[in-house]
């Protein structure tokens, strides 16, 4: 916690009911001035989260939007469309509309930074060379290579923000895509049955939800994020400090000073050493 009292932030969140954004509501509420949107106002099990203002970030008049942007230090956006089976392209073309239109407004309306969730999909073809012993790293650097409609989105949100960021359509927009791995607690029984490929690759990806919210806190309380070209842009890897990872968090140890605290094999030893016995280590 910093020693000097610095004014409240006002933090805008998207997709506030979601998955995601309820890991990341206990330390926002602690450290900003937050207003919260979404298509509805309770999470996935029924429960209401407090402060939702009920908003399509996507079909809302322009003007509504900029209402909402005014004053705001900081966009996280967490809003997603689930695509239905039939229409995923469809579907994931919306979610990248209304990542631009997050962005267009943002600079409109003189916000600071955007902070967006990205994911590990946007390049997550690299696990086969990995995984056949052809690769033993993937960096941000690297080019996106998603083998989904849902990794492409992302890819698309990633690219774009670099559009709005590097000034080419005026005014430098501060853009941060952070690529989510598992963001969950990992369950060993679901993986009894399946390769144990399978369960390195969520110990790989694993980041604990204390990890999750500082990645974040820090992607909006870090001044001056240009790159070497002046540029306000990063893509940071989402994972805790995990033995078996194989995504580089290089970056955003340097740029934010991201320090995750979690390691999957303490967090999970017992059940590694059920399920991988001695033929893994």
């Amino acid at each position: 916690m910093d020693t000097v009292q610095q004014a409240r932030k006002t933090v805008l969140l998207t997709g506030a009911t979601g998955y995601i954004a309820g890991q990341l509501l206990p330390a926002l509420r602690e450290r900003y001035d937050l207003r919260l949107v979404d298509v509805r106002d309770r999470d996935r099990d029924g429960n209401p989260v407090d402060g939702v203002e009920v908003v399509d970030v996507l079909d809302v008049e322009r003007a509504t939007l900029e209402k909402l942007f005014s004053g705001v230090d900081t966009v996280i956006h967490t809003g997603y469309i689930r695509p239905n089976a039939d229409s995923v392209y469809e579907d994931e073309r919306k979610n990248v509309d209304m990542m631009q239109r997050v962005f267009d407004v943002a600079v409109a309306t003189g916000v600071r930074r955007v902070v967006a969730a990205s994911t590990n999909q946007a390049a997550k073809w690299y696990e086969q060379p990995y995984y056949a012993g052809l690769r033993d790293r993937v960096t941000p650097e690297d080019y996106p290579r998603p083998d989904s409609f849902y990794g492409w989105a992302k890819a698309a949100y990633e690219t774009l923000g670099f559009l709005y960021a590097c000034g080419s359509l005026g005014s430098k927009l501060e853009v941060i895509q952070i690529r989510i791995v598992a963001p969950r607690e990992i369950d060993a029984a679901d993986f009894e049955d399946r390769p144990k490929a399978q369960y390195i690759r969520d110990l790989a990806g694993y980041i604990s939800q204390r990890d999750l919210q500082q990645l974040f806190v820090k992607s909006i309380d870090t001044p001056g994020i240009e790159d070497e070209f002046g540029v306000p842009f990063h893509i940071f890897y989402g994972v805790s400090n995990n033995a078996r990872t194989f995504w580089s968090m290089t970056n955003a140890r340097k740029v934010i000073g991201y320090a995750p605290e979690d390691d999957s094999e303490i967090r999970f030893a017992a059940d590694i050493a059920r399920l991988l016995h001695v033929e893994d280590q």
